[in-house]
């Protein structure tokens, strides 16, 4: 990527090659030099609360406080962002999350997985790609830390409850942990929605990273003390019927307790879905209707107490 002047901000169309997407990009360079952090969002396209958050950060802010670079990427799945895709890339209906490092010879979301690796996290030391809760899906704010995000350096950083070490390494930040970059995945927001105090709250957490990072001296950062976690579980329905989930996200779940059922149109209990350990509810689909081997519920082991 081009070198800036300092003290500047720079709004960008990052061409993918062979392709005829673009990724829209902000650069802030500081007036000191610096590590260079990558935030990120709407990877998924109908997650919004993270999109709209960086748009309000790249209104707002200012690089004269800044100690070394920030690249915003507000709408990686820009297309799929205005054409509403179902959290796939509309040129060939793939999950971008889902295929890193991609292939620089493939379809065109594993030409941008390809892009992003060599052209972004070659140049970064830190990633923060932001999500939330999409069409259909209720979210309790929280956190996936990457293998390279030791400990709590980033999420100690984010007014959230609870975090989780994700072994991961198909998606932007579980494959910038490879790389030994320390990521996170930053989930606030649900129901394919956003609001405005949601993105208030995202944009809060970004600066008090950048803070804690050392991208910022204005002030020091605030400290939490999210729950982190090393065991969780993210379930598929196991068929296709209607969906009664007996939790709300955020709710606590204790070992074998009924987490919901899954009932034929005609009323026939076809699934009675239990927790295998206590526990909280991270994010869980919400619609009446739900197809087999789709997302359904995910709940982090936590004590109850």
């Amino acid at each position: 990527m081009e070198v800036f002047k300092k003290n500047t901000k720079k709004t960008l169309w990052l061409q993918v090659p062979n392709t005829e997407v673009r990724i829209p990009a902000v650069v802030f360079c500081g007036r000191e030099p610096g590590q260079t952090i990558t935030i990120s969002a709407g990877i998924h396209s109908r997650e919004y609360v993270g999109i709209q958050a960086l748009q309000d950060f790249a209104s707002d802010f200012d690089p004269s406080i800044l100690r070394g670079r920030i690249l915003l990427l507000p709408a990686v799945n820009y297309n799929g962002v205005i054409l509403r895709s179902p959290d796939t890339v509309p040129e060939d209906g793939k999950n971008l999350n889902r295929i890193f490092p991609g292939d620089p010879q493939g379809t065109v979301s594993q030409r941008m997985a390809d892009f992003l690796v060599r052209e972004i996290l070659s140049q970064t030391d830190y990633l923060i790609d932001l999500h939330s809760g999409g069409f259909c899906e209720d979210l309790f704010p929280h956190a996936y830390l990457n293998r390279a995000a030791a400990g709590k350096t980033l999420a100690q950083f984010t007014n959230i409850s609870y975090a989780y070490h994700s072994q991961s390494t198909t998606g932007f930040s579980g494959f910038a942990g490879t790389l030994g970059i320390p990521g996170m995945i930053l989930e606030r927001g649900g129901r394919g929605l956003w609001e405005q105090g949601e993105v208030q709250l995202v944009k809060a957490d970004i600066l008090n990273l950048l803070r804690g990072l050392g991208f910022l001296t204005d002030q020091p950062p605030v400290l939490y003390e999210p729950r982190i976690g090393d065991e969780a579980v993210f379930l598929n329905s196991p068929a296709s019927g209607l969906w009664y989930p007996r939790k709300k996200a955020g709710q606590l779940v204790r070992d074998q307790e009924c987490l919901g059922e899954i009932r034929s149109v005609h009323g026939e209990i076809l699934h009675s879905i239990q927790a295998q350990f206590d526990g909280v509810v991270l994010y869980q689909t919400i619609s009446l209707g739900i197809e087999a081997g789709t997302p359904m519920i995910a709940y982090q082991k936590t004590s109850l107490k």
